[in-house]
């Protein structure tokens, strides 16, 4: 229901922050470039998934990050003013965007604009180079994100521990039997072709499920197939999330694979809207190249 909101928020930041960037700050073109194209773009896409999933959080709205944008803007020479009240129009107009689609701003919605637009802010209003601090700033956001997903996937695998053995069966049951297989590829792969499969831990049974999944693709498979695989692996690595919730690195890399399984399934559904007049929806080889393999 809210569409891609923070990717056409973001792409408009990033327009006006360019802009000030030429008249104000050129010795930090490039650092607002490599901000934008490596760390906020990448965020933005991330945060429209996971405001799709409508998962409400207890989450209070930080009023600080107001008052900071409003501190910014008092504290700003006049000519640097004008750009930066410009960043903080495209905030507020895309607040207004989510009301008009919700019918009110999301709490959490609320929050994540507002901490993106004073780290483009903070960044602009720097004079040389654009000080660690920003990216910092950024990094601050992922993290926020992971907390975000974290308790999207608890709230899927909520009252799931009686079912742990029943989701250990369904990461055997790919196993044709117990014997070790050397000509295995996917087996190969991950170094396992000799290890027998009741000696497999549960990482190395995930890891090879997920290696047979992404197996069945190549150029000819439909759209379709493409969906239905990237859905049984974003179900795969929630699962995972479940089994090892006491190992928080083994459980962050879960609950990654989670959102980057998701996201691919959002795009190749978004490319079957796209393209849905095609025969077939059949892969296009350059894009199979690229987002196939799940990179």
């Amino acid at each position: 229901m809210l569409g891609w909101v923070f990717s056409g928020f973001v792409k408009k930041l990033e327009r006006s922050a360019k802009k000030v960037s030429r008249d104000f700050v050129n010795s930090s073109s490039k650092e607002i470039n490599d901000l934008f194209d490596k760390q906020v773009n990448p965020l933005a896409e991330k945060l429209d998934y996971i405001a799709e999933q409508r998962i409400k959080q207890t989450e209070e709205l930080k009023t600080q990050v107001k008052a900071d944008i409003e501190s910014l803007l008092d504290k700003a020479d006049h000519k640097l003013k004008k750009n930066l009240q410009e960043i903080n129009e495209i905030r507020e107009s895309a607040l207004r965007d989510v009301r008009d689609t919700v019918g009110e701003v999301d709490a959490y919605v609320e929050n994540r604009i507002n901490q993106i637009s004073l780290t483009v802010m903070k960044a602009l209003s720097q004079t040389k180079e654009i000080s660690q601090i920003i990216f910092e700033d950024i990094n601050t956001l992922e993290e926020k994100l992971f907390q975000d997903i974290n308790y999207i996937v608890d709230k899927i695998n909520e009252n799931i521990d009686e079912k742990l053995e029943l989701i250990r069966y369904e990461l055997k049951k790919n196993l044709a039997h117990a014997l070790p297989n050397p000509f295995d590829k996917c087996k190969q792969k991950l170094k396992i072709g000799l290890k027998p499969g009741a000696m497999l831990s549960d990482v190395e049974l995930y890891e090879l499920n997920q290696c047979y999944e992404i197996s069945k693709l190549n150029e000819n498979s439909s759209i379709d197939e493409v969906l239905k695989t990237y859905g049984q692996m974003q179900l795969n690595a929630a699962r995972m999330a479940a089994l090892v919730k006491k190992s928080p690195e083994l459980k962050r890399r879960a609950i990654e694979d989670w959102l980057k399984y998701g996201l691919l399934c959002e795009f190749w559904r978004k490319t079957m809207r796209d393209y849905a007049h095609t025969d077939n929806s059949l892969l296009e080889s350059q894009q199979s190249q690229k987002f196939l393999s799940g990179k």
